[in-house]
């Protein structure tokens, strides 16, 4: 049996304290400030060392995930404390399933005891104390689920009260009505009231449409040559348009983009007569008829989701901490141009072409082939350099792999960063059935992109050729030298023999955004996670890939993914470390 660290009384305890904390548990002593003081007084009175503060401070549709959880685990495993305090088991995790995964972990395997400060199980290895500590941890996920059913009961219950449960679209306000000091932000009421200067604006938009003399590209354009800007004073475009005139509120509804919501009379006054609305609606579907399919959705596009048009960053410029910046963000879309040439041949190429560019006309930016900027990527990350004690690091941690029994469990770590994608995923399914924040398309396209990170991650899990797992040290040094090789040149990646939605995942995994001006990558921009890695790669260097290619026995492909996201996930905690 492990002994229990809190019961050595040789020397002085070196406590971890773990703070987490979201808006809607403010209320209920959950509160930062009351956590900390807590896990402080514990342990001065029981005589113990707080040696590290990690707090994860979540808030609303902001929390990614946790990353001082993460970085808590990591020290856990360099024995940088000898326990672990939290305020309450509901601060460790809101499940079963993830609680018992961890203080398992850390329990069992690093011999470190994770202890509530307001709820005293006593020895963790007493059946009494375990089965209570289950108990709550099985009333913590409870409470979760319960609260989440209450939420979506309260919404729907508004909903059928003939309230709107989202900001005001362009023609109507909330009226502030007071300011709440606690949670430090302005109080509106619930009804919405009409502005009468955007009102005239939505109504002039209606008509314009109706005529048939106008397409919804024209009308913005139109409307941004008169200065006139929308309901968060950005310039019209065609999704702008098209989001305003499918909108039901203007006759009185309490309407949501989502399909499937009942239609329910709202409190607050109509805009338009419905026989302005339904015309439109007729116009919208005759013409998205004539439309048909984009050529885009039939196409394999390697940058898809990721090019962004440099000359239209102006749209952006000051408002980076606006949430509805993403709105704006000048994201270039994917189109197959088609012709006949001389000889009567029917010849296509992909492009990247800017929103702005095709929706309102206010950009210069001309479509760009694919293949030209894909190419300018790809150089890019083939000359990536990582650094030669992150190298060290890694190759550390796949020997102390290597060197288990074969029948050990996964060698790969990779089960942190899935368990976070996870949460992040339930937490969009939450807020994408039970709020309006979210529109469907902006829904799909975050859950695309945690989807493909998933995939990746389950493909590299059981990689590692099972032959060298526990074999002899020359087998062991040869298969390290291989993968020194490999780590020390990036090209050795573009050469495999990897098929084009891999690597598509592996780009999608690491880049953020990749902006373009003209038929040039002015500058490409990593997700916050691989950010060190980047700033250490200078975009002018570009290394040739070393003569000793890797044999047949190692040249495994999926084993390279697993590499690349080994290091990254050594340089990202080493950095966060320093």
């Amino acid at each position: 049996m492990v002994k229990n660290n809190t019961e050595n009384t040789n020397r002085i305890i070196r406590v971890a304290a773990y703070i987490r904390e979201s808006t809607k548990d403010q209320d209920k002593g959950f509160s930062p400030d009351n956590q900390v003081r807590m896990i402080k007084d514990y342990a001065d009175k029981n005589g113990m060392k707080v040696v590290g503060w990690y707090k994860d401070l979540l808030s609303g549709t902001k929390s990614e995930n946790r990353g001082d959880f993460l970085r808590m685990m990591i020290d856990a495993e360099q024995k940088k404390f000898d326990l672990i305090l939290i305020y309450h088991t509901s601060r460790f995790a809101r499940n079963v399933r993830e609680a018992r995964k961890y203080k398992d972990k850390l329990r069992g395997k690093l011999n470190i005891d994770v202890k509530s400060v307001t709820q005293p199980f006593g020895n963790w290895n007493d059946p009494s104390a375990f089965l209570n500590e289950c108990v709550n941890e099985m009333f913590d996920e409870y409470y979760s689920k319960q609260l989440s059913k209450w939420v979506r009961d309260s919404f729907q219950e508004k909903r059928l009260q003939g309230y709107q449960l989202g900001n005001p679209p362009l023609g109507y306000y909330k009226k502030e009505i007071g300011y709440d000091q606690e949670r430090e932000r302005k109080i509106y009421e619930k009804k919405w009231r009409v502005h009468e200067k955007e009102a005239k604006l939505v109504k002039k938009i209606f008509q314009m449409y109706a005529s048939s003399k106008y397409s919804m590209k024209e009308i913005a354009v139109i409307l941004n040559k008169e200065n006139k800007i929308t309901k968060y004073g950005h310039p019209f475009t065609y999704s702008s348009m098209k989001s305003i005139l499918s909108n039901k509120s203007y006759i009185g509804l309490v309407y949501s983009p989502r399909k499937n919501y009942p239609e329910v009379q709202g409190n607050h006054t109509s805009i338009l007569d419905k026989e302005l609305f339904y015309k439109v609606q007729e116009t919208l579907e005759e013409r998205k008829s004539k439309r048909g399919r984009p050529v885009a959705n039939h196409r394999f596009y390697l940058l898809r989701g990721l090019v962004y048009c440099y000359r239209c960053i102006k749209h952006i410029k000051g408002k980076e901490d606006k949430t509805d910046r993403t709105k704006m963000l000048p994201k270039m879309y994917c189109e197959t141009m088609r012709w006949k040439n001389k000889k009567g041949e029917m010849v296509e190429y992909p492009t990247y072409g800017c929103k702005f560019s095709r929706e309102n006309k206010s950009c210069s930016q001309e479509k760009v082939r694919c293949d030209v900027i894909d190419k300018q990527v790809i150089k890019y990350l083939e000359g990536f350099n990582v650094p030669d004690e992150i190298v060290k690091k890694t190759l550390a941690k796949l020997e102390e792999m290597l060197t288990r029994p074969a029948d050990e469990e996964k060698i790969t770590d990779n089960s942190k960063r899935i368990d976070t994608l996870e949460k992040k995923a339930n937490k969009l399914n939450f807020i994408f059935k039970n709020t309006e924040q979210m529109t469907q398309e902006q829904y799909f396209n975050e859950m695309k992109a945690i989807e493909d990170e998933l995939k990746l991650l389950h493909q590299v899990a059981p990689v590692v050729p099972r032959q060298v797992i526990g074999n002899t040290a020359k087998l062991r040094q040869q298969f390290l030298r291989e993968v020194e090789d490999f780590l020390k040149d990036f090209n050795n990646l573009w050469q495999a023999d990897i098929g084009n939605e891999e690597r598509q995942a592996w780009i999608q995994m690491i880049i953020k955004r990749v902006w373009v001006k003209g038929d040039k990558v002015v500058a490409i921009e990593p997700h916050d996670r691989y950010k060190p890695l980047f700033s250490a790669h200078r975009k002018n260097i570009v290394h040739s890939p070393l003569a000793t290619p890797l044999t047949d026995l190692f040249y495994l492909h999926k084993f390279i993914f697993f590499c690349i996201i080994l290091t990254y996930e050594i340089l990202y905690y080493y950095t966060c470390s320093q």
